[in-house]
């Protein structure tokens, strides 16, 4: 399971995966390295990361829906 600082408060990233993998009927291997790719990249440039878990979830969904199509 990921784990970030302490401004994400213990956030359970792998509940984060499971609900978005079900709600996109996509594989949660697939999920997983998307959403980490994303969570990545937006905590790279980060300098306030409170909502870095939310952003990195919107972009997961955008990144799955944009590949469906």
């Amino acid at each position: 399971m990921l784990r970030s600082n302490a401004s994400e408060e213990d956030v359970d990233h792998d509940a984060v995966i499971a609900t978005i993998a079900k709600e996109m009927h996509t594989p949660v291997p697939v999920v997983k390295r998307v959403y980490e790719a994303e969570l990545s990249r937006l905590k790279a440039g980060a300098r306030i990361t409170d909502y870095l878990v939310l952003f990195a979830s919107r972009r997961t969904r955008a990144e799955l829906l944009a590949g469906h199509r």
